[in-house]
């Protein structure tokens, strides 16, 4: 399951986002959920990341 949600941003960075996604192939909306899915699991590798049943991480 997925979900969906809203972000504001500078504008520049909107458009070095966009730049980023146009030189990947790929959209603005895919490209932000793998930046936010990677940063994600670099907090948890470094521990910033806690879970109240440390048995199940996947929480997305």
């Amino acid at each position: 399951m997925t979900k969906r949600i809203s972000v504001s941003m500078p504008d520049l960075t909107h458009e070095k986002l966009q730049r980023w996604a146009d030189i990947e192939g790929t959209s603005l909306a895919d490209l932000a959920a793998y930046l936010l899915r990677r940063d994600v699991e670099i907090a948890e590798k470094e521990g910033k990341l806690r879970y109240s049943d440390e048995n199940s991480t996947d929480n997305s």
